[in-house]
Formats: C-alpha cells, structure tokens, sequence
C-alpha cells in the first residue's frame, strides 16, 4: 500500500508542480506559479516522509494538501466544467484524498 501511496502523492505533486508553471505562462499568473510550487513541493515533502518512516505524517500532509487543492478547484470546475485544468487537479486530488485517507485509517 505505501508503494500506491507514495506514486499518488509523486503524481500528483509533479501535476500540481507542472499545472502552476503552465498557469504562469499562459496567464501570467504568479499565484498559480506560487501555489504550484508550494503544494507541489508539500506533496513532495509528503512522499518524502513517507519514505524517511514516518507514513502517518506522509498521508497526513498528502490529505490536507489534496483538501486545500479541492477546496480551490472544485468550485472553478462546477462552475465552468473544464476538465483541464480545474477537473483533473479535482479528480486527481480526490484519489490521493482516498489514498491517504484509506492508508491513514489502516
């Protein structure tokens, strides 16, 4: 199970990571180059806790960043239904939320 634990939290830091440097270029956004970095980089830090032996903290940190990433696209993507990039960080971050919440309850 930490194997699926620590590819989700990989995964989905490097889409988070990548998204915000798209959302800077197309748009010139510096929050979303700023938030890409940031929550890409607790992911990171999450999948890296994981690995140091300290999975609770790991899924933890994965929860609340998948949260916080929810929290700011769900409501973007029921109001325009665009899959990219408002329905992946969602769907995306739904799966890591059930991943850790899963590995978290075990």
């Amino acid at each position: 199970m930490q194997s699926v634990l620590f590819t989700s939290l990989v995964g989905y830091g490097f889409l988070v990571l990548v998204g915000g440097v798209i959302g800077y270029v197309k748009a010139k956004s510096r929050a979303s180059l700023i938030a890409g970095i940031v929550l890409g980089s607790l992911l990171g830090v999450a999948a890296g806790l994981l690995v140091t032996g300290s999975p609770v903290g790991a899924a933890a940190l994965g929860l609340l960043s998948a949260l916080v990433l929810i929290a700011r696209f769900l409501p973007a993507f029921m109001r325009t239904k665009k899959v990219m990039p408002a329905g992946a960080v969602v769907v995306v971050g739904a799966w890591v939320a059930v991943v850790c919440v899963y590995f978290l309850a075990a």
